[in-house]
């Protein structure tokens, strides 16, 4: 009697505790296709037959489980309620429950689906406690606005996770998500196949929204405005994400109205634009783009990667931009009309534009900065400016920079300014550009000032120039077939200005390189160079963008079994009692120079692509490591160092699959030729069962 008693106190103790939304009390409710909404639903086998029944059952702090299987019905979420998909149907933790992500098709699929009827998911009037949705397929959906998610100010406690977002569509904005005054967090989502007649086919934000987005992907949605995601007046945030395959005639990727949205290691890949912008368009806006990816968007009008317009303000810090293509200006960033933009640590790599700027273009009294960055192997077909296009009263302000092997139809393989345009080039390295005039630089403005640079092996000539403001310590030389032309004159001989041959490797100073010491102090306005060293060594800076500090290790990497275009960057570890890690530039040709090494003996390693590790020994106890030569084994798609079944599961599961496609696999891609064949499998075969070093 008196067990019964304590029993009895805890009901009455539960029912006081209720009304105060105690989780204390909190119960599960379950769904199941086979239950039935008139039992009570606390059990699997009396489980509710509609997720609707269970909500309306549920109270704050409970959650509601729901077994695999289809429910056409939509719903609406509740305040202090978790819903979670997926499960079996057998489960009595939510740790028992098939992790995610899951194998496709998934087995344990939980749908949601619309039936064309609405907006799939809303979010309730108001909530005062967090609530979750988790595991779900959120499909079918059709609304004016949010076809699979329409969520208000109440979802500011919201966390939707491990849930697809696909086959939604609106008639007017946000066919995935539609965001209005609200700042969900969406985790490890698939936002994919949604449409929007107007603006955001993937996700709409609007009205102040701050969603917080973290391993998601959005994939193949489209609208006339943001294809992927449409932004106006508010700031999402992406955390390591992935943009690819969105479709928009405005920003394939991502567009943005007066808004400033953040990007933390993203990838902004294979969008489409049929006018501007196919990675990411802006047009008022403030985006930030820290360690993202924006590779082979394309677009027929400007601005293949990127596209600024209207006093809007791009930072990119470590991001690197690469292989988009424009059939107008602006391969892989187009700036105009009072815009900024700043480029510190970034790569503009292999871009292509049919008109002028294959690499940047930056017009209409805009201002581009680029700082300890690299401009290569981009091109401008028909016009100017393969590199860089700069012109219509705007600046070009260049510290630190390499601009190397872009190529220009008509004048300034590497960087061309006209109209009333600035240049100002600062421990600058300009190399094998290549333009029918001025493969080097081409300006036609005296606001040029050119000093502690390299200027070297450019085809089409070395600079043409009016008489420049300032041009002081550079190094000319081996330009074909002119090192100046213009008024500029010939410089050589005064103001600290140099011809001969600077001995570079990977745009690295080596031992005995005139330009070691041959700069101006006072022209200098950074504490780093290219690699992040110490930007004035021996009390004097450098000519170029790389200061030298010995001792180096230089050599060469051979990639057999490639034929793609090698990384810019490459990871390299240095051990010793630790393992210290560099980050140097790798030349297309495979060069390296890996600096800031220590003095003596330590093992050098390096594991880049799908390429087995490879570690040497080196001493530089006596000066400088120069011609180190270090041959790669391709064939590791899985990293793990070895060569095995596992590859050949990888790339069974990539086959036959090209750049964009939906199982594209990168590391698959052994050959870098952009596409699994049998080529790639006679790569794994030939190496099945090599171990890289330890």
């Amino acid at each position: 009697m008196k067990r019964s008693g304590q029993y009895g106190w805890m009901g009455v103790l539960c029912l006081l505790l209720l009304g105060m939304s105690s989780p204390l009390c909190a119960k599960v409710v379950y769904v199941s296709p086979q239950g039935d909404d008139l039992q009570d639903g606390l059990s699997w086998t009396t489980a509710k037959r509609t997720v609707t029944a269970a909500l309306q059952t549920a109270l704050p702090g409970d959650e509601v489980w729901v077994r695999y299987g289809v429910y056409d019905e939509r719903i609406t979420l509740q305040s202090g309620v978790s819903l979670y998909g997926g499960f079996r149907g057998t489960e009595s933790s939510l740790s028992e429950r098939p992790t995610f992500p899951r194998p496709q098709p998934d087995p344990y699929e939980t749908v949601l689906d619309g039936n064309q009827g609405g907006s799939v998911v809303t979010s309730p009037d108001s909530a005062d406690q967090a609530f979750r949705l988790d595991g779900f397929t959120i499909r079918n959906g059709k609304a004016e606005y949010g076809g699979g998610l329409y969520l208000t100010a109440s979802a500011n406690l919201l966390t939707v996770a491990n849930c697809t977002i696909a086959h939604n569509s609106a008639t007017y904005d946000g066919g995935g998500v539609y965001c209005i005054d609200s700042s969900p967090k969406l985790t490890g989502c698939t936002i994919v196949h949604n449409s929007a007649t107007y603006d955001g086919g993937g996700l709409y934000c609007t009205d102040n929204s701050f969603p917080w987005l973290t391993s998601c992907t959005f994939s193949v949605n489209n609208a006339s405005s943001g294809g992927g995601v449409f932004c106006v007046q508010s700031s999402p945030l992406f955390i390591e994400s992935i943009l690819s395959g969105n479709f928009a005639l405005f920003g394939g990727g991502i567009s943005c109205l007066n808004a400033s949205p953040m990007l933390m290691d993203c990838a902004i890949s294979h969008n489409h634009a049929r006018y501007d912008g196919g990675g990411l368009h802006c047009h008022e806006s403030s985006p930030e783009l820290i360690g993202c990816v924006i590779s082979g968007n394309s677009v027929l009008g400007a601005g293949a990667g990127l596209f600024g317009v209207v006093h809007s303000h791009l930072v990119l810090n470590s991001c690197t931009i690469f292989a988009n293509s424009s059939g107008g200006d602006g391969g892989g960033m187009f700036c105009d009309i009072h815009s900024f933009l700043t480029l510190t640590r970034c790569a503009v790599s292999a871009n292509s534009a049919g008109a002028s700027g294959g690499g940047v273009f930056c017009v209409g009294s805009s201002s581009l900065t680029m700082t300890n960055s690299i401009v290569s192997a981009n091109n401008s077909t028909d016009y100017s400016g393969g590199g860089v296009f700069c012109s219509d009263y705007s600046s070009l302000t260049m510290t630190n920079c390499i601009v190397s092997a872009n190529s220009a139809g008509t004048s300034g393989g590497g960087v061309f300014c006209s109209d009333y345009s600035s240049l100002a080039m600062t421990n600058c390295t300009i190399d094998h550009n290549i333009s029918a005039d001025a493969g080097g630089v081409w300006t036609d403005n005296t606001d040029t000032g050119v000093q502690n640079s390299i200027l070297v092996l450019n085809t089409g000539g070395g600079i043409r120039s009016p008489v420049p403001s300032t041009f002081r310590h550079n190094c000319v030389w081996g330009n074909e077939p002119y090192n100046f032309e213009g008024d500029i004159g010939d410089p050589i001989g005064t103001d600290g200005n140099i011809s001969e041959e600077p001995l570079l490797v990977a745009w690295h100073l080596l031992p005995g390189s005139p330009c070691i010491n041959g700069g101006d102090n006072t022209l200098v306005n950074t504490d780093i160079d290219i690699d992040v060293e110490e930007r004035i060594g021996d009390d004097m800076v450098d000519i170029g963008a790389d200061e030298f500090h010995a001792p180096i290790v230089q050599g060469y990497l051979l990639f057999n079994d490639f034929v793609g275009s090698l990384p810019i960057w490459v990871d390299w570890e240095i051990r010793t009692d630790i393992i210290e890690r560099r980050v140097p530039l790798l030349a297309p040709d495979g060069g390296f120079v890996v600096p800031g090494v220590p003095v003596g003996q330590f093992a050098l390693s390096v594991k880049p692509l799908s390429y087995l590790r490879r570690t040497v020994e080196v001493d530089t106890g006596g000066g400088s490591v120069l011609g180190l030569v270090i041959s790669l084994t391709n064939g590791d798609i899985d990293r793990d160092n070895e060569v095995t079944l596992f590859d050949f599961g990888r790339l069974v599961a990539a086959f036959g699959s090209m750049l964009g496609d939906e199982k594209w696999d990168v590391r698959a891609d052994l050959d870098g030729d952009g596409e699994v064949t049998l080529f790639d499998f006679g790569v794994l075969v030939r190496h099945f069962g090599e171990i890289g070093d330890e």
